[in-house]
């Protein structure tokens, strides 16, 4: 059990908080604030302390006289006695009794010897147990001590240790790194003696293939030595030098590009062995140490970079080829110009097969691993055919958008968010089968059907609308929450006494004024009882009520289940526990009725198992209480039960601030206007407040509570009734109270065009899929316009009537509304062919005045189910009439007789049943039906007659039919209508 504070406990004992805190000071409690808690044990000295003072005060005085404590207790009963005549009486019994206790003083003066005794055995017992805590604290001490020591000296072994372990790890990975470096060396080195080797070789090829170029040059020269003049002998030898110091020229190039190398790898030699050294300090360095900032390393260069020596050289050496490596022409055989240039020379095929080789060797700039160069004109042109192809792959690839879509859309809006033709998505809602426009506005499920259908993903779009401003005042209103009184909802089958037991705890007579005995709206009431005060919400519990009831379960916190004991669990009762199991609040059942004769409590609870709600005796947590509304029986109980669930609960929500809560009814009132039965739910409604509730909004000029008296404010749970809003708002809505009219004003007025643009969405989509029903001429429609009092009633007769609708009467609210019949209504009644229905509403002077003279209907009602049946009764008038076929009689011709200027007539006789003039015949052959149609003449010789017996003879002719011949039967019926009921 929670511990309470001074003050909670002082008002609990009725004394004040101070005289509290100085008695708690004698009996040696140290407190000293009203809001400090008080133990158990606190409160025990404190009785302790005030005995004692008790009895040293009664030892001082003088003997008194004994004190007497009276104890009056009432109990009734009855008593059920037959009498002589057999009949059952019943009579209250009420037994009173008695008791007076007195004081007895020496059994008070025992009573404190043995108090002193325990006090000072308690005293003693409280010192040995100090003095034990205190040896058991030292040794306690003594242990952690001992404790922490070891664990000191645990922990130091454990750090050598794990250093120890550091060490050799860092000295094995250094091993590992120093060995790793000299295989790497190794490598190097052998990799670089590879190459040299290579490089001397190839210098060597060169120098061969230049000296056997020589020999071959000498010797072409020799033998045309004696062909060419002089000057054509010294120019070729000016070339010969010439291609010699070129020649020179390049071995000096590579030797000093190999120099290079050489250095280049010298320095990463370097500089890998400072790294592998850094490392080595790095994992040497003790754990603590700091670190030494990192030396600036130079760049790392790159793969193209090492190659690019190698290929500027090779470039230099293709430029740089001696004239006499390269392919030579024949001389020219006139000219001047000869002379000044050299003559090109013609390669053999072994030595120009060499040089492609060697030039395939060395991978030119722009040449692929494949060979293939970018100066090719195919390669080229085949990369542009490829990318061609893949871009037109990409872009017939179908884009999938994600459509926001809102409440309402036009198709014009909707195709635009798709990036496609109107005319697209009018074409798939023609394949939905709904005909409409490029303006007409859609609904949000339409318009996400029709977006999934063509392949885009239709999100519900989030409406940039000023309600955001609610949220807001919501995180600025923070206040303190505090106990707040608990909103208890009846709830049942009708005429199983709801009302009535509302009424008994109220003192109060409501169950009386309502018409036809049953409850058709919410009231609202609140009930101060001795341990508190409690909202009370009464639901109906006609079937045609269910949002009543829903809405009821929404709002509330303990739901009160009566169920009658002489009827049982009923459909309205399953459907009261559901809403209370969706709303998820307990439940508290009351078998009312139970002093009844035919009473079953017992029946009624095994019901209610069977139907999920388990009694806290079966181990469920329903408490059952059995009351009765008109004697009282149980009423107590019930209440508590209905404290003690909402205790358990802990309801607590903020009394100051802006409040907020729910619409429970409204109505039109002739002299106030709109008027709104509020309940408050958090924070305080007070008079001159701007209130916004569902659509509507307003200024509170009134505020009456249900005894009809004014109030100026409202707290949680307290139901009120409003006056001042701009209309009628909707039951269920959600109400705040705004800081400022013209936000308010702008957030109902979003609200109405919001509401506006979706029923008239919904109103179309309707319209359309009716179509075919209207147009087949089988349906008939009863046009309906509902006036009610109040606007929960309103929504609970308009369901009612939609629900008889059938596939050949169909009802059609052409207009509903809160308030009374107006001359408006009755002119939408005049143009739309409607019956007006007026519940608990009459119409003005005017409006009644042209209803008489245009003929209009109007129909007044103060009880629901007189208004379905009559508005039921009527639809079944509307429906056509059954045809029912009876039997009259069967006749055979035995003779057919061809009279002039008649016709044929035959000659019958009656086998069974009568023939009658005027009933209908259908003509018989082999048990076939040829003809079917009316009687036109019955005669008995030559005499008219009205109708003729089994056994009688008689001649019959038939209407526009001559073809008859003997051994034809004729049989006679006749068909009625009979009148269908839905």
């Amino acid at each position: 059990m929670a511990n309470k504070t001074v003050f909670e406990f002082a008002q609990e004992l009725k004394v004040a908080a101070k005289t509290l805190l100085a008695q708690l000071k004698a009996a040696g409690v140290s407190k000293n604030s009203e809001t400090d808690e008080l133990s158990e044990g606190d409160k025990t000295k404190l009785l302790e302390s005030l005995r004692l003072e008790r009895a040293n005060e009664e030892s001082s005085e003088a003997p008194k006289k004994p004190r007497r404590i009276t104890v009056t207790r009432k109990e009734k009963s009855v008593i059920k006695k037959a009498d002589s005549t057999g009949r059952t009486r019943t009579v209250q019994v009420e037994v009173r009794r008695r008791r007076v206790f007195v004081k007895n003083p020496a059994a008070e003066a025992a009573r404190d010897a043995e108090i002193q005794k325990e006090l000072a055995a308690r005293n003693a017992e409280d010192k040995a147990r100090a003095e034990r805590e205190a040896a058991e604290q030292a040794s306690r001490q003594a242990e952690e001590a001992a404790r922490a020591a070891e664990e000191s000296e645990k922990k130091a072994a454990e750090e050598a240790a794990r250093k120890e372990a550091e060490r050799r790890a860092a000295e094995e990975k250094a091993r590992a790194a120093a060995e790793h470096e000299k295989n790497q060396r190794e490598q190097k080195n052998a990799s670089r003696a590879r190459r040299q080797a290579e490089e001397r070789a190839r210098a060597e090829r060169d120098a061969a293939a230049i000296r056997a170029s020589h020999a071959m040059q000498a010797k072409a020269a020799a033998e045309k030595a004696a062909k060419v003049d002089p000057a054509e002998a010294a120019r070729r030898e000016a070339a010969r030098a010439k291609a010699a110091a070129e020649a020179a020229a390049l071995n000096a190039a590579r030797a000093k590009q190999r120099e290079e190398e050489e250095k280049r790898r010298a320095a990463a030699r370097a500089k890998a062995e400072a790294e592998a050294a850094a490392i080595r300090e790095m994992l040497n360095r003790p754990k603590n140490a700091p670190k030494p900032k990192p030396a600036e390393e130079a760049k790392p260069e790159t793969k193209a970079e090492e190659a690019k020596p190698a290929k500027t050289a090779a470039k230099k050496t293709e430029q740089k080829r001696p004239a006499h490596l390269r392919p030579a022409a024949a001389p020219k055989a006139s000219g001047d110009g000869a002379s000044a240039r050299p003559a090109k020379k013609t390669r053999k095929a072994g030595e120009h097969r060499d040089d492609e080789g060697r030039h395939r060797q060395i991978k030119t700039r722009g040449m692929d691993d494949d060979g293939s160069s970018w100066r090719s004109g195919r390669g080229r042109r085949q990369d542009r055919h490829h990318g061609g192809n893949s871009s037109q792959n990409q872009s017939n690839e179908p884009i999938v958008r994600e459509v926001e879509v809102p409440e309402t859309i036009s198709v014009a809006d909707l195709a635009r968010k798709m990036a496609v033709k109107a005319t697209e998505v009018i074409k798939q809602l023609m394949k939905d089968g709904q005909m409409v426009t490029i303006n007409q506005m859609l609904d949000q499920d339409t318009a996400m059907i029709v977006v999934e259908e063509m392949g885009h993903k239709p999100v519900v779009a989030k409406a940039d609308d000023p309600e955001a401003f609610l949220g807001e005042i919501g995180d600025k209103n923070e206040y303190p929450a505090v106990p707040r009184p608990p909103v208890v909802t009846i709830m049942g089958h009708v005429d199983h006494g709801k009302t009535s037991l509302l009424d008994y705890i109220r003192r109060t007579r409501v169950a009386a004024g309502e018409a036809g005995g049953i409850t058709q709206h919410i009231g609202a009431y609140h009930v101060k009882t001795p341990r508190g005060i409690i909202t009370f919400l009464d639901t109906p519990g006609h079937e045609a009520f269910t949002a009543m009831r829903a809405r009821g379960a929404q709002v509330t916190d303990i739901v009160i289940l009566v169920v009658a004991a002489d009827d049982g669990v009923m459909p309205q009762t399953k459907e009261a526990i559901a809403h209370a199991r969706s709303a998820g609040v307990p439940i508290v059942v009351a078998i009312n009725k139970c002093d009844k004769p035919g009473a079953h409590p017992e029946v009624v609870k095994q019901e209610l198992v069977q139907n999920e709600v388990i009694p806290e005796e079966y181990g469920g947590d329903a408490p059952f209480v059995n009351v009765s509304a008109k004697t009282g029986l149980g009423i107590d109980e019930l209440l508590e039960n209905v404290l003690l669930q909402a205790e358990m609960l802990e309801l607590k929500a903020p009394d100051q601030g802006l409040a907020r809560g729910v619409v429970l009814e409204s109505r039109l009132d002739r002299g106030r206007g709109p008027v709104a039965s509020v309940l408050v739910q958090s924070g305080r409604l007070n008079r001159g407040d701007v209130v916004l509730a569902g659509a509507q909004f307003g200024r509170v000029r009134a505020m009456v509570g249900e005894n009809g008296k004014p109030v100026k404010d409202a707290g949680p749970s307290i139901p009120v009734e409003i006056q001042g809003l701009s209309g009628i708002p909707q039951a269920g809505d959600e109400f705040f109270v705004l800081p400022d009219e013209r936000k308010a004003r702008e957030i109902a007025l979003f609200r109405q065009g919001k509401y506006r643009d979706v029923k008239l969405a919904k109103a179309q989509a309707a319209s359309l899929q009716n179509i075919f029903k209207d147009n087949d001429g089988k349906q008939k429609t009863l046009p309906l316009i509902v006036k009610a009092d109040l606007q929960g009633s309103q929504e609970a007769i308009v369901q009612a009537f939609q629900k008889l609708s059938t596939d050949e009467v169909r009802v059609q609210i052409v207009h509903s509304a809160v308030g009374g019949i107006s001359e408006t209504d009755v002119n939408l009644a005049i143009a739309a062919g409607a019956i007006i229905v007026g519940f608990n509403v009459r119409a003005d002077a005017g409006a009644r005045k042209l209803a008489e003279h245009e003929g209009v209907e109007i129909r007044y009602y103060d009880i629901i189910y007189d208004a379905v049946n009559e508005i039921k009764a009527a639809m079944g008038g509307m429906l056509a009439p059954v045809k029912k076929e009876t039997n009259l009689g069967l006749a055979e011709v035995r003779q057919v007789i061809h009279v002039p200027k008649v016709g044929n007539i035959a000659g019958c006789r009656v086998v069974e049943g009568v023939i009658r003039r005027n009933a209908n015949i259908r003509l018989l052959r082999d048990n076939v039906v040829i003809w079917t149609g009316e009687l036109a003449s019955l005669k008995h010789f030559k005499d008219d007659v009205r109708e003729m017996n089994a056994g009688q003879e008689c001649g019959i002719s038939l209407k526009g039919y001559e073809d008859i011949k003997e051994g034809d039967q004729l049989e006679v019926f006749e068909v009625t209508e009979v009148a269908r009921t839905l």
